[in-house]
């Protein structure tokens, strides 16, 4: 059954409806985001690399923090971004991952960066998941995490 609406609020305490689909997505994403595999003295195992092929990423939610990271495997390496833009606060991690072309001549066209390019899904920016820097402003960034791969061969991001 569900709930009526907040008062003075169209929004219902079950789910937002089709007129707040981006807050519908948003509170998704937090109740899909995987635990880590465990959480060591500021480091958090998310899983083991044969679970993260390249071209994947993973979403994981520290509970001792309330950090959400994106973990990604660019080219069989690792690389870990907050998995908040610094936009609105979208779930950047959610985001569709791609390529970006080069500046170029009229009807020539040079991607580059293939793989390494998260888009925002709210409102399109886009960062080098490498570096964390914003492909619009070089001023710009997301923060980022340092990632290692442990003895066992589980991929580990240091907070």
């Amino acid at each position: 059954m569900e709930k009526p609406p907040l008062p003075g609020s169209d929004i219902r305490l079950e789910g937002y409806g089709s007129e707040h689909a981006a807050l519908d997505h948003a509170f998704r994403i937090i109740d899909e985001a995987k635990p880590p595999k465990a959480r060591h003295r500021g480091r958090i195992v998310v899983c083991a690399t044969s679970d993260l092929p390249p071209g994947e990423k993973r979403v994981v939610q520290d509970d001792e923090t309330g950090i959400s990271i994106g973990v990604f495997n660019v080219a069989g390496e690792y690389f870990a971004l907050k998995n908040v833009c610094p936009h609105l606060g979208a779930p950047l991690c959610l985001g569709n991952v791609h390529a970006t072309h080069r500046p170029s001549p009229v009807f020539e066209f040079r991607p580059d960066l293939e793989g390494r390019v998260l888009r925002c899904p709210w409102h399109g920016w886009e960062f080098d998941i490498v570096t964390g820097k914003a492909l619009y402003d070089a001023n710009s960034r997301v923060a980022s995490y340092p990632c290692t791969v442990d003895e066992n061969g589980d991929i580990v991001v240091s907070l």
